[in-house]
């Protein structure tokens, strides 16, 4: 090979874009009593995303979640239960709740969802199991809360799971950072 197809070689190398490798750098099942003391609380509850040398901007979290919340307001337990995505107003069995009486965010779309916010204004609900909630982190150390989407002063009935006595299809979630690393 001449040193002048051998100098192309080289400069062609070195110009090729560089590729992007995604590393997940923690999974985190969120424990039940944790997740118990959410659905049950009117506010947020921080969720400590313990990364060694702590998370960074540009990271994302990817939120999975499943299985049930049922949030009391009827005669029997399992009467209002819906997933962690919540339930569109038109369908809620027990009539159309009002959106200025819930809690964390008064939009229709967020009634009886499970929501997460970080240090940004957004506040985001889970999506339907088997699809993962993204957010994008905007500062380094940025912190995570979740919360319940509840009418003010329901929430003394609220629990994970559905049943007579809860103990079916109780809600999970598992929560991974992932790091973009550019080779």
């Amino acid at each position: 090979m001449s040193r002048a197809a051998l100098a192309v070689v080289l400069v062609l190398s070195c110009a090729a874009p560089a590729a992007e490798v995604e590393s997940r750098v923690l999974t985190h099942y969120v424990p039940q009593d944790l997740l118990e003391a959410a659905v049950r609380k009117e506010g947020w509850t921080e969720v400590v995303l313990e990364v060694k040398g702590g998370v960074r901007k540009g990271d994302v979290v990817r939120v999975w979640a499943g299985g049930s919340i049922d949030r009391g307001n009827g005669d029997q337990p399992g009467d209002n239960v819906s997933g962690p995505d919540g339930v569109a107003p038109a369908t809620e069995t027990s009539g159309s709740p009002n959106v200025k009486n819930l809690a964390l965010s008064q939009e229709p779309a967020h009634a009886f969802a499970l929501l997460f916010k970080s240090e940004a204004p957004a506040i985001c609900k889970c999506l339907p199991p088997g699809k993962p909630l993204e957010i994008k982190l905007t500062k380094d150390k940025e912190k995570l809360w979740l919360g319940f989407n509840d009418e003010r002063g329901r929430y003394y009935d609220n629990h994970l799971g559905k049943g007579r006595r809860h103990e079916l299809d109780p809600l999970w979630v598992r929560i991974e950072v992932v790091r973009t690393i550019v080779d």
